[in-house]
């Protein structure tokens, strides 16, 4: 099996995201790999041939940005709980994050998060974004694609 339940959080990465559809203002990661979901059952037509049933492969046409609020719970839920792999996300969606690369990524971040957060004496959902942003750059995390310039 290769994905179970993943959280409900602050924010659901969709296709959207993924595609570039929509923007995502509190990038703590990049990923890049194909949306993709393999096959439910695979069966013979009535031709005799060998038939997958539910395979899907999407390509990102660039590199896409993991918001904070997929490893976040709710305020409302939780208030000292990080979740970097069951991240808040659709199923294609996760078909993407779920590599072990974005996995290292989201676990940087969280690490960052959760070692503000305790030297500040705060929540995870009081750490500015602005000051998670600065020191994710500063330890040399990718937050957004740039194209390179000729």
């Amino acid at each position: 099996m290769r994905e179970a339940r993943r959280m409900i959080g602050k924010f659901v990465m969709t296709e959207n995201e993924i595609l570039g559809k929509n923007k995502v203002n509190q990038s703590i990661g990049m990923g890049s790999y194909t949306m993709d979901s393999h096959n439910a059952q695979r069966y013979i037509t009535k031709e005799g041939y060998v038939q997958n049933e539910g395979d899907l492969g999407i390509d990102a046409e660039e590199p896409y940005q993991i918001h904070l609020g997929t490893i976040l719970p709710k305020e409302e839920e939780c208030k000292n709980l990080l979740v970097p792999a069951a991240v808040s996300s659709s199923h294609i969606a996760f078909g993407s994050i779920r590599m072990e690369p974005v996995f290292m990524i989201l676990g940087q971040s969280a690490g960052t998060l959760a070692g503000l957060a305790l030297e500040d004496n705060k929540n995870l959902h009081d750490i500015s974004y602005g000051t998670l942003r600065k020191v994710l750059q500063k330890d040399g995390q990718v937050l957004e694609f740039s194209t390179p310039k000729d």
